[in-house]
């Protein structure tokens, strides 16, 4: 598992898969020791076959329902954070890259007034 709000996530490390806090929080992913990256209703089926429960999503594979459970689980992804956190996926990326571009903002005024103090 990985925690795509942490403060030491990095899409660029292979472990995570390339996989962006944008996409990440649009779509559950996982990411295979072998590093292929899956994404929506698959994911849960592999998390479920890890634990030798993976005949509970079994019916996600049948063609007809197959598509309705995709369906349905594109809307709940859409939403989920508007009913778990009150805003959209879009919303929590704006407000994510303005936190990420302030503290790189910190960071270099930080390297710069370090650059400051050691010429004095």
């Amino acid at each position: 598992m990985t925690d795509l709000e942490s403060s030491t996530y990095d899409e660029k490390d292979p472990r995570n898969g390339g996989v962006s806090y944008e996409k990440g929080m649009a779509s559950i992913h996982a990411v295979t020791c072998d590093g292929k990256v899956i994404s929506g209703v698959p994911v849960f089926a592999l998390a479920y076959e890890q634990v030798r429960l993976g005949w509970l999503f079994k019916f996600t594979t049948w063609p007809v329902l197959k598509h309705v459970v995709e369906f349905g689980y594109k809307i709940f992804a859409r939403y989920r954070t508007n009913l778990t956190r009150g805003e959209s996926v879009d919303a929590l990326v704006k407000q994510y890259e303005e936190r990420k571009m302030l503290k790189e903002k910190m960071e270099e005024e930080a390297k710069e007034c370090e650059t400051c103090v050691s010429k004095q």
